[in-house]
C-alpha cells in the first residue's frame, strides 16, 4: 500500500499551505461539486480529488448506460450542471449536433428527451478542462475504507492499494444497487456472479442483450418494481427485439405517469402552479389534501397536474423542512410510492413503448407481493409465487427471466459501502431517521451545514454529505436540477469552511 505525502506525517501542516478535499463518488453529485468548487476556489489553495472507478466523471450509474432506449425523463432544457442556467445542456446538444445521431429524441412538438448516455458525455466534457489543468484529480479506483486521523484529517484507501489523505471528506457515493426481495436472494446463494435469466443489476452493461441471448426474444419476463428503471427495461427489451410477455409486479401495481404531452405547435402551459410554502403545512394529511385541492384548481384553469407536481418538486426542500420527523416518516411509509409514480415521470418515447405493449397485450402491471421463487429443475426459467394485493390466495407462474428494478437500496447504503461502514463504526455517520440516506445536518436559519451527523448527534466540521444521500434532511434531492442547486451551495459551504481553518494541524503519527 502506498501512502502519499500528506499531513499524516511528522511534517507540520502550516496554515499557508493548500487545503485538500477528497470526494468519494464521481457521479453527477460528486462531479458537480468538484466543478463548482473549482469555479470559486483558488486552485493553489484547494486540491480536489475524486475517487471514482468509472473512466469518466459525471455519469455515475444513471448516465453511464450504453442502452440507446434509456432516455432522460426530464426535458433537455431543464438539465444542467448549473441550477440557474437550466438550458445549458440543451445548448451543448445543439452545438454538438446531437440530434443528428438521435433524431428520435425530439417529440412532435419539438420537446427533446435525450439519451441518458448523452448527458453523461456532456458531464464528462464539463470536467475535462479541470482534469487537464490539474484543478481536479481523478483517482480511477473504488474507495475501500475511510477513517479520521488523529489530526482531524481523513484517510481514504482504494482497491488499487493507495491511501489518500485530505482536510475535508465528502461522501457522494453512487446509488446502491436494488435490494433483492427475500425470495430472490435464495437464487444467488450459490455465490455465482451471474445466474442465467436473472438480472440483479439492471444497469449492468450488456445485461439485456445477454438476457435475450439466454432466453430468446419470445421469453416471458418478470420485472420486480414499477418505477423509471422498470420502464427503461421494457423499452430496452423492446428495442432489442423482445416480443414475449412482460409482467411488472410491485406493491401497488402503479405505472409511472407520463410527462406532459403536447400536440404540434401547442404552447406549453405554466411550468408551476400552486404554492405549498406560504405557509407550509406541518401535517402529512393536510399537505395531501392541499395537493389534491390544488390539482383540482389547476384543472379548472386548464393547467395540467404536472405543473402542480413540479411546484412541489421545486419547493420540496422548504416543504420537507417544515414537517416534523414523525410526519416525514408517515410520508415515506404511506405516500412515497404514489409520489414516485407522479414525480418520476416518463419520457414521451418511453411511455409510447409501454402504451404500445399494453395495447398488444404483452405488458401488464400487477399489484402483488412476491412470496417465493425457485429455479426450474432443468434450468429453464423460474417458478414464481405471488399474492395479489388485497387477496389471500397465491398464484404460481413460470417466467423465463427475472429483472429486479426495486430502486436504489438507500436503506442499506452503509452496509453496501465499506468506507461508510468504517465511518459508521467510528461513530462519524449514521442512517437518517427517515431511512432515505445518511443523517445530515441543517439549520432552519441558514438552510445549510450539509455535514454528516454521527453517533449521539456529533457533527464533524469537515465531513460532508452530497447529493441524494442527504434527502432525508433536505427533501427533494433525486433529480439533476435539485442536485445541481445543492452542490452549488455545498461548494460555497466548503469554501467558507476551508477559510475557517486557522490553526496548524497537529503532527499525526497515527491514523
Amino acid at each position: 500500500m502506498t501512502v502519499l505525502p500528506s499531513a499524516c506525517t511528522d511534517r507540520p501542516h502550516h496554515e499557508n499551505q493548500h487545503k485538500s478535499i477528497i470526494i468519494i463518488g464521481g457521479g453527477f453529485s460528486g462531479a458537480s461539486l468538484a466543478y463548482h468548487l473549482a469555479a470559486i476556489t483558488d486552485p493553489a489553495k484547494l486540491q480536489i480529488t475524486i475517487i471514482e472507478p468509472r473512466s469518466s466523471l459525471g455519469a455515475g450509474l444513471a448516465y453511464s448506460t450504453n442502452e440507446d432506449a434509456f432516455r432522460l425523463n426530464v426535458l433537455s432544457d431543464r438539465m444542467s450542471i448549473f441550477y440557474e442556467d437550466k438550458p445549458h445542456f440543451a445548448r451543448w446538444m445543439e452545438e454538438q449536433h446531437s440530434l443528428n445521431n438521435d433524431p428520435e429524441a425530439m417529440t412532435e412538438n419539438g420537446q427533446i428527451y435525450a439519451r441518458r448516455s448523452t448527458f453523461g458525455t456532456y458531464m464528462a466534457e464539463q470536467l475535462a478542462p479541470l482534469l487537464a489543468s490539474g484543478q481536479v484529480q481523478h483517482i480511477r479506483a473504488s474507495a475501500t475504507g475511510a477513517k479520521r486521523c488523529a489530526s482531524g484529517r481523513y484517510q481514504v484507501t482504494t482497491d488499487k492499494g493507495e491511501t489518500r489523505e485530505a482536510d475535508f471528506l465528502v461522501i457522494a457515493a453512487s446509488h446502491p444497487l436494488p435490494a433483492l426481495p427475500a425470495p430472490l436472494r435464495e437464487l444467488q446463494q450459490s455465490g455465482q456472479s451471474h445466474v442465467k435469466g436473472l438480472i440483479a443489476n439492471p444497469y449492468q452493461a450488456g445485461a439485456l442483450r445477454q438476457l435475450l441471448q439466454e432466453t430468446g426474444p419470445g421469453s416471458s419476463v418478470l420485472i420486480v418494481g414499477a418505477g423509471l428503471t422498470s420502464a427503461d427495461m421494457v423499452a430496452g427489451l423492446s428495442q432489442h427485439g423482445h416480443r414475449g410477455n412482460i409482467t411488472v409486479l410491485s406493491r401497488h401495481g402503479l405505472r409511472s405517469r407520463s410527462n406532459l404531452r403536447l400536440k404540434a405547435n401547442e404552447p406549453r402551459p405554466p411550468r408551476f402552479f400552486g404554492d405549498f410554502i406560504n405557509p407550509p403545512e406541518t401535517s402529512a394529511v393536510r399537505l395531501l389534501h392541499k395537493i389534491r385541492r390544488t390539482i383540482r384548481e389547476a384543472a379548472q384553469q386548464s393547467v395540467p397536474w404536472q405543473s402542480v407536481i413540479d411546484t412541489l418538486r421545486d419547493q420540496g426542500g422548504e416543504i420537507w423542512l417544515a414537517l416534523p420527523l414523525s410526519e416525514r416518516k408517515r410520508i415515506v411509509r404511506h405516500l412515497r410510492t404514489f409520489w414516485d409514480a407522479h414525480r418520476f415521470r416518463l419520457a414521451t418515447q418511453t411511455d409510447d413503448v409501454l402504451d404500445e405493449r399494453c395495447r398488444a397485450g404483452t405488458l401488464k402491471f400487477l399489484g402483488a407481493h412476491l412470496t417465493d421463487a425457485a429455479r426450474v429443475d432443468d434450468g429453464h426459467g423460474y417458478i414464481v409465487t405471488y399474492r395479489l394485493r388485497g387477496q389471500s390466495g397465491t398464484i404460481r407462474q413460470h417466467f423465463d427471466a427475472i429483472i429486479v428494478t426495486t430502486g436504489p437500496a438507500h436503506g442499506d447504503i452503509i452496509g453496501q459501502c465499506p468506507p461508510l461502514a468504517m465511518l459508521c463504526e467510528d461513530g462519524l455517520i449514521e442512517m437518517d431517521p427517515t431511512g432515505l440516506g445518511l443523517h445530515t445536518s441543517r439549520t432552519e436559519q441558514t438552510d445549510t451545514t450539509m455535514r454528516a451527523i454521527g453517533k449521539n448527534g456529533s457533527i464533524a466540521d469537515n465531513l460532508f454529505i452530497a447529493g441524494p444521500l442527504a434527502r432525508g434532511t433536505f427533501g427533494e434531492l433525486m433529480g439533476a436540477p435539485e442536485v445541481a442547486r445543492y452542490t452549488e451551495t455545498l461548494a460555497d459551504v466548503i469554501r467558507q469552511a476551508a477559510a475557517l481553518i486557522q490553526q496548524p494541524h497537529k503532527s499525526a503519527d497515527v491514523c
